[in-house]
């Protein structure tokens, strides 16, 4: 698992839960055309390369809560038994965690791009059943931490939340985003700076996280362009023998510089004029 290392402390304290972490945990490859993504049954996907290094993303993966006490917990942990592994095709991977009351199915899916292109889509899902003979009050949480062409001594990234569903993230040294959408809406979701959003879900993990809404829709953050993350939250009551589905796309791709946008924008106008005189 990358490391963040930007004080003493915080190296020491992540490299314990790391190292605690991946000790007990099985690592799985997906590859399409530019793209490379590997993906842990504990923490999900952990590794994310689009036309080669360094390193796009420290954790993508879901986190979940019964009731309204008690801390999150990942699949792995929080039912019983490794998951049930399907692999058809290498860009492709399911893994089904089955407990005595709930199952959850995650699938994950990457599509790359041509090479030198810097495109690349990496799809998630999860489908979580009710095996129980009553209701489950469940908090569902995709957590999110995105480092665009990492670098670990200036890692300088801004996100902005289009929607409660939709949040991009946005390079300030590369002409690089990541487009992140989740259907269905969220009930609640959060951008916050990456260690105040990674000590709630890793290190306090004895109690419920309620995520903020903040910033507002449309503010970047943080100001200046700074390392973060950030995650969305469902809460819902899954029925006896039901089932849902949260899906989850990140598209990364470059931005495009001003004069083009620029050119396109006068293409466009020339079109408009033409068709006015026509």
């Amino acid at each position: 698992m990358k490391q963040k290392l930007y004080t003493a402390s915080l190296v020491a304290l992540i490299g314990i839960v790391g190292n605690s972490l991946v000790a007990k945990a099985a690592s799985f490859d997906l590859n399409d055309g530019n793209s490379q993504i590997t993906v842990n049954d504990r923490n999900g996907v952990t590794v994310w390369y689009v036309d080669g290094s360094p390193d796009n993303l420290f954790i993508s993966n879901y986190y979940y809560r019964i009731g309204e006490t008690g801390g999150e917990k990942v699949f792995l942990e929080g039912i019983d038994g490794t998951p049930t592994v399907n692999q058809p095709q290498s860009n492709q991977l399911q893994l089904t965690y089955s407990g005595n009351d709930l199952e959850a199915e995650v699938n994950y899916s990457l599509i790359g791009g041509t090479p030198g292109s810097n495109q690349s889509l990496l799809k998630k899902s999860v489908t979580l059943r009710n095996l129980s003979s009553s209701p489950i009050d469940l908090h569902l949480f995709d957590y999110n931490d995105f480092d665009i062409k990492f670098n670990q001594l200036n890692q300088r990234d801004q996100a902005i939340a289009l929607s409660p569903a939709e949040i991009i993230l946005n390079s300030a040294t590369v002409p690089l985003s990541i487009r992140t959408r989740v259907n269905p809406d969220p009930d609640r979701y959060e951008i916050n700076d990456f260690f105040s959003l990674y000590q709630r879900f890793f290190l306090g993990q004895g109690s419920p996280i309620t995520l903020t809404n903040t910033p507002p829709l449309n503010v970047p953050f943080p100001e200046p362009p700074s390392d973060n993350a950030f995650a969305f939250q469902w809460d819902f009551t899954l029925p006896q023998g039901e089932s849902l589905t949260f899906e989850t796309s990140a598209n990364y791709s470059p931005i495009p510089e001003p004069s083009t946008i620029v050119a396109s924008i006068a293409l466009s106008l020339g079109g408009l004029r033409l068709r006015w005189r026509r």
